[in-house]
């Protein structure tokens, strides 16, 4: 089985530096130019199923680079929630809350404003992901999320246990995982040059 992940494209949350989490954030006309600009590497691929976060930057991206689909909106694939800093912008959580708020930042800890920790994320990627071990083993499956998401999916598929957002993943850039024999595989990490299609 082979799983394409895709990022979402540039949100207006990351145009302005805010936090986004579970809000339905849309993309800016850059991001929806990304996703239209990774739609012609993506045609190349045929994909049995494309399951994508029901938050509305990932949508719209999904409905930019892979139209004609069929989608599945499955919400374990969301963003880390930040709970109460929903819209808010980094520059003023950091005037407000200063120093705890940095370290929990730089942690992915957000569980003091109602939000998540990577060991909460990474359980519900785990569970994403266990499903998916359930697909035939010549699936080709796209996947359309998040930064935090894919992070916490490298580490599932590495057997690391996340202890902050250490891998960045640009927005619409595809990493690629395969599963076979009972073990999962990193192929490919935060691509953004042309992706070409590889066998199963």
């Amino acid at each position: 089985m082979r799983i394409y992940v895709i990022r979402h494209g540039q949100s207006e949350a990351n145009l302005k530096m805010a936090h986004a989490g579970w809000a339905q954030v849309p993309l800016t006309e850059k991001g929806i130019a990304q996703a239209q600009a990774v739609r012609p590497r993506l045609e190349e691929l045929h994909f049995d199923k494309v399951i994508v976060s029901d938050l509305r930057r990932a949508r719209q991206t999904a409905e930019n680079a892979l139209p004609g689909y069929d989608y599945t909106y499955d919400w374990r694939i969301r963003e880390t929630g930040v709970g109460q800093l929903e819209g808010k912008l980094v520059s003023e959580c950091e005037e407000e809350l200063g120093e705890s708020y940095i370290n929990n930042r730089r942690n992915r800890d957000f569980t003091a404003y109602g939000g998540e920790n990577l060991e909460t994320m990474q359980a519900r990627i785990a569970a994403f992901m266990d499903d998916l071990t359930q697909e035939p083993e010549d699936t080709q499956i796209a996947v359309v999320c998040h930064e935090g998401a894919i992070f916490c999916m490298v580490c599932h598929v590495l057997q690391c246990q996340p202890t902050r957002l250490a891998g960045l993943a640009d927005n619409c850039s595809v990493s690629v995982f395969t599963y076979k024999a009972g073990a999962w595989t990193l192929n490919k990490w935060n691509e953004t040059g042309n992706l070409i299609p590889e066998a199963k």
